[in-house]
């Protein structure tokens, strides 16, 4: 299988890149195996994209997607996009007449037309709202092929779903994409506190906060280090201003911080506002923070699936939370099922069989990965539960969870030797996480390269590497790390 392959031979030389990560039809991913390469994706270097056929879907149109827009394309002079459903097609036109009132914007039940220059905004609300269609939905759009029936796996994922998170079949929700369930929480918001700000609490992953931005009634509160001092002015803001809602991450993608999340929940309470946590990187089995959260929204992309080769997302109610069953009034008019594509649904499910395996590999080699590197005397820091907030990430592991596959670490000198180390790394490289391989990325640079002052002033290094842990054996990846760190600071 093509996932196995990686494991034995990544894609990280020069000469990989653009290759999609995995070798599948509808991967998910595309390698970028050197620094410069990561700095011309970002700058838009033509050497650097005529090499990309893909990418992460939410940042490239994928190029059955983008066959399916030229086909339903009417005049030459327009640009379209197609939708997951009618009702998301619609929230994309409001957009962008809010930020193009004079443009010719039309809608096509699902499919949206507009001028070419209203693109780049069209395509910020594909990334941020997480609803385009996917590429099996384009394929099947370009086929004519009709849906095949994927009613078992839907129950099977929602049941596994369920299973592992504690909470009730009836209180999941399945997306199209980890964005499309945030988007969804974030609309309820809007409805329940109209006119209000939402609360971001730590540094995110950025396009949590860019919706809220973008999309909101108002722009967020953002609080970057989610610390002491920063409750402390949440708590004085709180005081003369209502909010829709406080958005945070357990543990945050990518300084892994663990914020106080019963101090948030006391202070949901006293204020009446609903506290909606993304726990993608605790993966489900690791930790239970569906207790203290009105909303858990979880990325099935990441570890559910393991492979790359499928989106998906959920949003699951705390059924005794305060806003339960406001968000699931507001969740009839939201939720639509039909926006996940069959051929995803069942996908996702095949993929997802050896999930808590995978997992508990993973968080095994993880951990003895994140110990070599905490005591290796080129690195600065490493960012792990393990080591980053552990007392709070303790309160809410199960007996039987650990600490993820995912962490970040900076190395000394790292303006020195970093580019060296990730060039030399015979790890894969690009974005997405939460593989069967293991996959390493320049995060900073490449989630916030036009803000990396603003990123590194809330504690996130332009130099920073990501690296999700696969299910190679530790030993064999801490080989392959020692020997990067040796070429680059001989």
């Amino acid at each position: 299988m093509p996932q196995e392959e990686l494991r034995k031979n990544p894609l990280w030389r020069a000469e990989d890149l653009g290759k999609p990560i995995p070798n599948t039809t509808h991967a998910a991913s595309m390698c970028l195996p050197r620094w410069q390469d990561v700095v011309g994706y970002e700058t838009k270097d033509s050497a650097t994209m005529e090499k990309l056929t893909l990418g992460y879907p939410r940042f490239f149109y994928h190029p059955l997607v983008e066959q399916a827009f030229s086909i339903f394309k009417k005049d030459d002079d327009e640009a379209v996009q197609i939708y997951s459903t009618a009702k998301a097609a619609k929230r994309c036109r409001e957009y962008l007449l809010h930020h193009n009132p004079y443009a010719k914007i039309e809608l096509r039940d699902n499919l949206i037309s507009f001028p070419d220059d209203c693109a780049d905004d069209a395509k910020q609300y594909w990334q941020h709202a997480g609803e385009g269609i996917s590429s099996r939905a384009a394929e099947a759009l370009l086929s004519d092929e009709p849906a095949p029936d994927s009613s078992d796996a839907w129950k099977t994922i929602v049941d596994r779903v369920a299973a592992f998170t504690g909470a009730a079949p009836e209180d999941v929700y399945l997306f199209s994409s980890g964005m499309a369930a945030i988007n969804a929480a974030f609309l309820a918001t809007l409805e329940i506190h109209p006119g209000c700000p939402t609360v971001q609490y730590a540094f995110p992953y950025g396009d949590t906060l860019k919706l809220q931005n973008r999309m909101g009634h108002k722009r967020a509160l953002f609080y970057a280090r989610g610390d002491t001092a920063d409750f402390q002015s949440l708590e004085n803001k709180l005081a003369s201003t209502q909010v829709g809602g406080l958005f945070c991450e357990f543990p945050t993608n990518p300084l892994l911080t663990c914020v106080d999340l019963p101090k948030l929940r006391v202070l949901a309470d006293q204020h009446s506002f609903p506290l909606i946590i993304d726990e993608t990187l605790g993966a489900c089995i690791n930790q239970n923070t569906l207790p203290v959260s009105d909303v858990t929204v979880v990325s099935l992309t990441k570890f559910f699936s393991g492979t790359s080769d499928v989106l998906g997302g959920a949003l699951i109610l705390n059924s005794k939370a305060p806003f339960a069953e406001t968000f699931r009034e507001q969740l009839q008019t939201i939720y639509e099922p039909e926006a996940f594509h069959a051929a995803d649904v069942i996908k996702l499910e095949k993929d997802s069989r050896d999930f808590r395996e995978r997992v508990e590999q993973i968080n095994t080699s993880t951990l003895a990965v994140c110990e070599y590197l905490n005591t290796h005397p080129a690195v600065e820091t490493v960012y792990y539960p393990a080591f980053t907030d552990r007392a709070m990430y303790d309160r809410f592991r199960r007996p039987d969870g650990g600490y993820g596959g995912l962490f970040s670490f900076v190395l000394k000198d790292s303006e020195k030797y970093t580019e060296a180390f990730y060039n030399a790394l015979e790890i894969t490289k690009g974005p997405n996480l939460g593989t069967s391989f293991s996959l390493c990325c320049p995060f900073t640079l490449l989630a916030h390269y036009d803000e990396l002052e603003w990123a590194e002033s809330a504690g996130a290094s332009r130099y920073l590497i990501r690296l999700s842990v696969g299910l190679e054996p530790a030993e064999e990846l801490i080989a392959r790390i020692e020997k990067a760190l040796n070429l680059a600071t001989k």
